[in-house]
């Protein structure tokens, strides 16, 4: 494996890891990583031995954002955008992920995890414009965010649950 790819797996790693945690916090019925692999990211499984996978995905406001966090680049501080272009970023990723998944080869349900790395925008701008927001069209059982809001603490929210009443 090279770098970038070590780095990918890390990433990848700890998101699944930050997701299990708090996931299991809230929800009867907690979740354990059988295997991190390539599509979908990792197989989870149940306390009832019933599998899901799980997609993982971190956003960035813009390549020179992920550039900067990932100490690739020379700037003190990313530029400040629009809300609504970050907003379309998630949409754009989504879209590509549910593209991406019809082509895996499973048995099982995926759900889609998605971290927000941005160092511009928290949970709370993302959910105030959530009816922005574009959802897979069923491919995904579950879309995750997880994400901080400006604390040193990860915050996660089913993104097919906001609006609904149904925030954790």
């Amino acid at each position: 494996m090279n770098k970038h790819e070590d780095e990918k797996k890390a990433l990848e790693q700890a998101a699944i890891d930050i997701f299990l945690d708090l996931y299991n916090v809230n929800n009867e019925v907690p979740l354990r990583m059988v295997k991190q692999q390539e599509k979908p990211d990792a197989l989870l499984e149940d306390a009832r031995n019933n599998q899901i996978g799980l997609e993982v995905t971190h956003l960035f406001y813009d390549s020179e954002e992920a550039r900067l966090m990932l100490s690739r680049s020379q700037l003190t501080k990313p530029s400040a955008e629009g809300i609504d272009t970050f907003i379309q970023v998630i949409n754009d990723r989504i879209q590509s992920k549910e593209h991406k998944l019809k082509d895996y080869s499973h048995d099982y349900p995926c759900m889609l995890l998605i971290r927000n790395l941005s160092l511009l925008f928290g949970m709370s701008d993302i959910l105030g414009r959530k009816r922005n927001l574009v959802l897979p069209h069923g491919h995904f059982t579950q879309v995750w965010l997880l994400s901080r809001d400006f604390t040193p603490d990860w915050l996660l929210i089913n993104l097919n649950e906001v609006g609904r009443g149904g925030m954790k």
